[in-house]
């Protein structure tokens, strides 16, 4: 490790071994991983690691491991959850919103962005909570 830190201090790349490389893709396929967390926790570059997981499945780094092979040539459909949207516009500050009771309905999670605001409402899994916010914050 020592020499990789002095070769980046130099201003070169680092030049991985290809058992480091294998490692850290595999480190990817692990349930619930996520390339970019693995690959910050590594000071890894996380384009570079989507690179090596490409040339893993290929066999680059010698045979992929079964599991992970299949794993990368079909998603995963069983966690996912798809759940119907509406999309309406938002009222204008100058018509209020009539609500007979006046309080904020039950199990109600709401996420603004920029431009967007996803309301969800009704009973949420965190499971479902973490891959809404994952894959709206691409």
């Amino acid at each position: 490790m020592d020499e990789t830190l002095n070769r980046i201090a130099k201003g070169k790349r680092p030049n991985f071994r290809v058992e480091t490389k294998r490692h850290l893709v595999e480190q990817t396929f692990e349930a619930g991983a996520s390339v970019s967390l693995v690959a910050r926790r590594n000071d890894v570059n996380t384009n570079l690691l989507f690179r090596w997981q490409r040339q893993y499945l290929q066999g680059v780094f010698g045979a992929p491991c079964p599991d992970h092979a299949a794993a990368a040539s079909k998603p995963d459909t069983s966690s996912t959850v798809l759940l119907p949207v509406s999309v309406v516009a938002e009222p204008s500050e100058a018509t209020p919103m009539t609500d007979d009771t006046n309080s904020p309905p039950d199990n109600i999670c709401e996420i603004e962005f920029d431009r967007a605001r996803v309301r969800i409402s009704g009973e949420v899994s965190p499971a479902l909570l973490r891959l809404l916010i994952r894959e709206l914050a691409r």
